[in-house]
């Protein structure tokens, strides 16, 4: 009898070693498939990673885990959505206070123009006249 419980426990120690190796080894290959993609290929690691995390946000409904693995992802992209808001509005309000200068500055520098044009025109108009007596 002691015999069988001794075979019995050497066989539960032998599986969990080798259950233990079994993860260890899967472990390792993560890891070195993980420096490689990291020294090797860093654009494929950042695609793969930036798959990973649109899955991630896409099903963060669907789980409170994938809900709880999202929220700083979700947090950084409504950030990032709030400044390309920002931004988009103050390059608006730059691009209206320019042009409103720039309306004022040439509305009044046309009325200059058109006064100096007209006094221009003016004294052309009565030189003309006097040149058209003489030469009669």
């Amino acid at each position: 009898m002691f015999k069988l419980l001794g075979e019995l426990f050497n066989f539960g120690g032998e599986l969990l070693s080798s259950l233990f190796g079994l993860i260890g080894l899967i472990f390792g290959f993560a890891m070195d498939l993980v420096l490689i993609l990291h020294t090797d290929m860093p654009r494929l690691e950042g695609l793969i990673i930036g798959v990973v995390l649109a899955w991630v946000l896409a099903r963060r409904d669907k789980h409170p885990l994938l809900r709880a693995l999202s929220a700083p992802l979700k947090m950084i992209i409504d950030i990032l959505d709030l400044l390309w808001d920002q931004c988009i509005e103050m390059l608006k309000d730059v691009w209206e206070a320019g042009a409103g200068a720039l309306k004022k500055t040439l509305g009044k520098s046309g009325g200059w123009i058109k006064k100096a044009w007209g006094v221009m025109m003016s004294g052309l108009s009565s030189l003309k006249g006097k040149l058209k007596k003489k030469s009669d």
